[in-house]
């Protein structure tokens, strides 16, 4: 297969996204001739027609939706790549990309970032191995911080978007994450039913459980995101409890969650970092034993083999690694509080 152009990649992701060749070439500041011709050399390089015109316009075929999706990644990393260098040419810096929740985020990050100014400049190991401070010309580490939802999170560090994510699961095996990936246990949270003042003592089971059969005609207020760990919780101990529990609001907002309950709109679970001190909001422990919110640091997974060519080859990436390392001690630290 011929070496691919970037630029037949930016006209097919450019094409896709507008929907036509003359929208692509207003976006990307082309003529249409030059949208046209290097979609056409793509074409003929990986032997396939990717783009299909119809009179609503200019659509991927099936092969082209594949090559798209790829372009996205490939034109991201493009991207990342310039970023990167600038910061390296500018400030001598090695960005690492760091995702999170933002519930999570918002408690981690200004700490680490504090942190990561205490520290010296990290180092090459040869450099390591003398008790020489480091110089004041040597590179560092700077977060570059995205705050998402956890899904998404997942898909862009297995894509290479990211280096690492602060994540949150309910489920104790871990069986959401893929092979591709690893986790790291931070620290783990307890789980706090709140309901409106208005609602009544909820009575308990033997076991410290709270009754919520007594919820039943509450709106509950769930998630943007449909798989978050502590909505699924939820689900699952009203299903037991006999019901399905009714979702009458999905915020990712705990402030805007907390006005609504005391309101008297809606109840939640809710974990410690963000329970409030509110008059009108009844705040009940759950018990730990039964569900949790684990923060977990998660990363790519790297083989054996892989680790070893960069070791040998590449210089450059070994760096990056020593900074992701020196993020990853300093995470562990500001985290260590809350354990």
């Amino acid at each position: 297969m011929e070496t691919l152009d970037t630029r037949g990649l930016s006209a097919l992701r450019a094409i896709a996204e507008s929907g036509s060749v003359a929208a692509a070439a207003t976006t990307l500041g082309w003529s249409q001739p030059t949208v046209n011709h290097h979609l056409r050399n793509l074409e003929k390089a990986l032997g396939s027609t990717l783009i299909e015109k119809s009179p609503r316009g200019s659509q991927p075929t099936v092969v082209g939706g594949l090559v798209v999706s790829r372009a996205v990644e490939i034109l991201g990393l493009c991207d990342r790549l310039g970023a990167e260098v600038a910061l390296w040419r500018e400030d001598q810096a090695v960005p690492v990309r760091i995702g999170a929740v933002p519930t999570v985020g918002a408690r981690v990050i200004p700490k680490l970032h504090n942190q990561l100014q205490k520290r010296a400049r990290w180092q090459t190991p040869d450099e390591m191995a003398t008790v020489l401070p480091a110089p004041a010309d040597m590179t560092a580490a700077a977060l570059d911080v995205t705050m998402d939802e956890h899904a998404k999170l997942v898909a862009r560090l297995e894509s290479g978007d990211l280096d690492l994510a602060l994540l949150v699961s309910t489920d104790i095996d871990k069986t959401w994450i893929p092979s591709t990936l690893k986790a790291k246990h931070l620290y783990s949270e307890q789980l706090f039913l709140c309901v409106p003042k208005s609602v009544g003592p909820v009575s308990f089971d033997a076991h410290g459980m709270p009754d919520l059969t007594a919820l039943v005609s509450q709106t509950w207020a769930f998630s943007i995101d449909p798989g978050d760990a502590i909505d699924e919780v939820v689900r699952s101990f009203c299903v037991a409890a006999g019901f399905e529990p009714r979702v009458g609001m999905r915020m990712d907002d705990y402030a805007a969650i907390i006005r609504m309950i005391a309101a008297g709109l809606a109840v939640a679970v809710i974990p410690d970092s963000s329970v409030p001190e509110d008059p009108t909001v009844e705040v009940i422990p759950m018990p730990m034993d039964a569900c949790r919110r684990d923060v977990l640091l998660v990363s790519r997974a790297r083989s054996g083999e892989s680790t070893a060519k960069v070791t040998r080859h590449d210089p450059i990436i070994a760096a990056h690694h020593a900074a992701v390392a020196e993020v990853v001690a300093d995470v562990g630290t500001v985290t260590a509080q809350w354990r």
